[in-house]
């Protein structure tokens, strides 16, 4: 074991030591990489057949799926803000008020089970509404001949997608991008021969009862509506559950099925509801002939031909009807295209080229050599990924993740729900919704951490529009002060829960999306962020909090009903519930919101009874507890698990994503994750795995976080056996598709590498055995300072930190480090930016041996550092 500088009077011998070395030190190299370094094409030698075999792109508000046909091209789209329903058009006639005292007194009996059927019953909603797709764009191209080097890739340095083939001698290429900066996807087909592109251009969409095509001065135009309602359960389940008398646009009074009730309904069948949308395909050739023929484009013996599209629809906010107060749908997208006449393809490429690389640019990964197998097909290289031979499709995978993200998450468009801003389904799994019990904010991990922080903003918009809707669920709902959310929303941010599943009821989710703004303001120090944006949300939030909670027999505050999501105990004769007082998670939330409510409310001057009262509170709080297997506890009681290797690991949020459980200040409390993580097993969901990948990490398990890797990067083809794992296409299989496990493992990859939740930058934490050298540039740690490193033979060769904002930089390293001169060393101090929440004492209810002996050493270095510092280190 390395020792572990922990004393000031080592500290100071090391300082000084190492003060003196840095001075002796030779120049130190910046960290480069060459083309040869980067792992950064997908390609395939095939077209796609199915949805999850075709390639993402995106702008941020429009989403595309490009199949790469060669006699029929289809590209599918999407535009982020399309959904069916309305938002008057909801079910909130729900009161927690009226009937808590009968919930109250069945958990205080211990009815667990009819407390949630109680739940079920009366205190939920209507389902959600759907995410749309909006309509395909379909080629059909005049080819003759044999086909030959066929190609399909997507470019992650440039966010470019190309197909290109030979026939009869002839190379055709196509070139597809989305701009964020021009609102737009491209396409261009060329050849290298002149005249011989040939192809008719025709718009469909899966909205067939409202679809209209037409030509509109040189434009070819799709125009429909998304549905007023799309149901995702069947009438059966509506009706078994006694629900029908919250869809009256379904039902009648006595519930019996109106007569044209369908799942699916449009425009006049549903009150004239729906949201519309225009898309416009506008041409650009060169030579042969372009002719609009009403519904279709064609296109004769052109050189080179470009379509540029774009859409729009008439949303207006989530709180306002899109069918009666929505915007003039057509009259943005004829902006959109009115605005770049007078570019050209190339301005419009370089434009967006430049924007892309703006944020992609900023991280740099190479992972081990490139091998033979890494020259494979993607597909290929991930069904043999297994075998050890090619590691660097690490790096491609986790770059892919940083692509998703720049492509479907930008300011001004929505947040990544599920399927991020890719679905082509009218009823989509799980309505495509935004799941808040974990997937959206999964899907948001890597935003800081892998320097995207910009991407962050659609979540933080959405997040203010819920607290709106969500103070009235909170008034109404509960009688209580603040705001709450529930596990679901969709665009119309709706607060209340949705239906049937007892997994719906969990008023908690206002603390978890507040520590997104919190991540924000801790990898950025941004004080104004943190007056202005975070403190009146996060005020609201614990005002809920605290109106919510009881306290048990024994003096703690508890939630008096909760849910870990979204597991079940056992208890008495074999029965099962969800639902009981005061859940680990309930309370890790509460605990950091508190915690850091009167942090910044101490930083802001703001002392008042209430702060008072928290401040009472904090230490009163239900303590984390170790269970007779010596497991992180689940449950206020000591229940067994339903499912001992369920897919949720909820109440190990204190551990990852939040910083209360580490081994500064409770080593027993991390012994007890790495046990619950081993009962929960290596086998899950796809995006579970992405979400295990991180625990393992942050357990410094870089051995066991790469074979969770590995099970995620396991091939599951379309006509395949359906398991856990990934598509041909990168996408995460649950299955089906759920992105929330990219964005996962992408952020668990750079946890391997570096972490800074616990007081320090630690580097290499979690370097697995099998990735012997590698280098990666731009990783954001919290404090303001941003990481690069080289290591060679499981160790770290060299690195830099740059300093944001200057201040305190603690580093710790398992190896021993020697600085360029220039460096400010320093025998104590800290940077409360990177500091952990301590949650006070725990309780132990087993009898297993709890502290963890593997905890290896590290060497720790503090260094007080000038706004943009850079300060450089190797190895001694």
């Amino acid at each position: 074991m390395k020792p572990i500088l922990s004393s000031p009077f080592s500290r100071l011998i090391f300082s000084l030591f190492f003060t003196f070395l840095s001075f002796q030190s030779q120049a130190f190299q910046s960290i480069t990489f060459s083309e040869e370094d980067l792992d950064q094409k997908i390609w395939y030698n095939k077209p796609a057949k199915a949805w999850t075999e075709a390639i993402p792109i995106g702008n941020g508000y429009m989403g595309g799926m490009v199949f790469g046909g060669i006699e029929q091209e289809r590209i599918q789209l999407n535009e982020g803000t399309l959904y069916s329903g309305d938002p008057d058009y909801t079910f909130k006639n729900i009161s927690v008020r009226k009937t808590y005292p009968e919930v109250k007194a069945l958990l205080d009996e211990g009815k667990f089970k009819e407390a949630q059927e109680f739940i079920q019953k009366n205190w939920l909603g209507r389902a959600q509404e759907c995410f749309q797709p909006m309509g395909d764009i379909w080629m059909d191209f005049d080819h003759q001949g044999e086909v030959k080097d066929y190609q399909r890739s997507l470019d992650l340095e440039n966010s470019t997608v190309k197909v290109t083939y030979q026939i009869d001698g002839v190379t055709y290429t196509r070139e597809y991008f989305a701009s964020y900066p021009d609102h737009l996807i491209a396409v261009k087909i060329s050849a290298d021969q002149p005249g011989k592109i040939n192809l008719n251009l025709h718009l469909s969409t899966p909205h067939e009862p409202t679809e209209k095509v037409f030509e509109d001065k040189t434009q070819l135009v799709l125009q429909g509506k998304a549905p007023g309602i799309a149901l995702r359960r069947s009438f059966d389940q509506v009706i078994s559950a006694g629900d029908q008398y919250k869809y009256p646009e379904l039902f009648e009074k006595d519930g019996s099925l109106k007569p044209d009730a369908q799942n699916v309904l449009y425009d006049e069948d549903i009150f004239g509801l729906g949201m519309a949308f225009d898309t416009r395909v506008m041409t650009r050739n060169q030579g042969g002939n372009v002719e609009f023929n009403e519904t279709s484009i064609s296109v004769s013996d052109a050189d080179e031909i470009v379509f540029l599209i774009t859409s729009a629809t008439s949303y207006n906010g989530f709180d306002k009807s899109p069918a009666f107060e929505g915007v003039d749908e057509a009259a943005k997208s004829q902006e959109i295209l009115e605005s770049i006449q007078s570019k050209s393809y190339e301005d419009l490429y370089q434009s967006h080229v430049e924007d892309y690389q703006n944020l992609f640019n900023r991280v740099q990964f190479s992972l081990d050599k490139k091998t033979k197998q890494s020259d494979l097909p993607t597909d290929q290289r991930l069904l043999y990924f297994e075998n050890g031979k090619d590691p660097s499709l690490v790096s491609l995978y986790f770059q892919f993740g940083r692509y998703l993200m720049i492509s479907g998450s930008r300011p001004g468009g929505q947040p990544l729900n599920l399927q991020g801003i890719w679905n082509a389904e009218v009823i989509p799994p799980w309505a495509s919704a935004y799941t808040m019990n974990i997937n959206l904010e999964m899907n948001y991990w890597p935003a800081e951490l892998t320097n995207l922080s910009e991407c962050h903003e659609p979540l933080f918009q959405a997040i203010k529009e819920l607290a709106v809707n969500g103070e009235k669920t909170a008034q109404n709902m509960f009688g209580s002060p603040g705001w709450t959310g529930n596990h679901n929303m969709s665009i119309w941010r709706q607060a209340e829960p949705v239906d049937l599943c007892a997994c719906s009821f969990w008023p908690m989710v206002s603390g978890w999306l507040m520590s997104h703004m919190w991540e924000r303001y801790l990898f950025s120090g941004d004080e104004d962020f943190l007056k202005h944006e975070i403190f009146p949300l996060l005020e609201g939030s614990v005002q809920f909090y605290n109106d919510w909670m009881i306290q048990n027999k024994d003096g703690y505050w508890v939630t008096p009903v909760g849910h870990s999501p979204e597991n079940q105990f056992l208890y008495g004769d074999n029965l099962a519930s969800t639902q009981s007082p005061g859940p680990t998670m309930d309370m890790a939330l509460i605990r950091e919101s508190f915690t850091r409510f009167l942090e910044v409310s101490e930083l802001l001057g703001v002392q008042n009874s209430f702060t008072t009262e928290i401040k009472e509170k904090l230490p009163l709080l239900l303590p984390f507890q170790i269970g007779k297997y010596g497991q992180l506890q689940e449950w206020q009681f000591d229940f067994e698990e339903k499912e001992p290797a369920h897919r949720h690991i909820s109440h190990l949020y204190a551990f990852h994503p939040s910083n209360q459980i580490t081994n500064t200040f409770n080593p027993e409390l991390v012994k007890a994750v790495e046990t619950t993580m081993v009962r929960r097993g290596d086998e899950a969901t796809g995006w579970s795995m992405g979400w295990k990948v991180n625990v393992w990490a942050r357990l410094k398990n870089g051995d066991k976080a790469l074979t969770l890797l590995t099970n995620l990067l396991r091939l599951v083809e379309s006509e395949g056996p359906q398991k856990s794992g990934s598509y041909t296409n990168l996408f995460d299989a649950h299955p089906p598709f759920q992105i929330d496990g990219n964005f996962g493992a992408t952020a668990g990859i750079a946890e391997m590498l570096i972490q800074s939740h616990d007081g320090a930058i630690e580097i290499l934490p979690a370097l697995p055995t099998d990735w012997g050298f590698g280098k990666i540039s731009g990783l954001k740690a919290r404090g303001g300072f941003e990481v690069s490193l080289k290591w060679k033979s499981n160790e770290i060769k060299q690195g830099s930190i740059l300093s944001k904002n200057g201040g305190v930089l603690p580093i710790r390293s398992k190896t021993p480090l020697i600085f360029e001169d220039g460096i400010q060393f320093m025998e104590s101090g800290t940077n409360n930016l990177l500091l952990p929440i301590n949650p006070g004492n725990s309780i132990n209810n087993s009898d297993k041996e709890l502290i963890n002996q593997n905890i290896d050493g590290y060497f720790e270095y503090k260094i007080l550092t000038n706004k943009g510092q850079l300060i450089n280190f190797k190895k001694d």
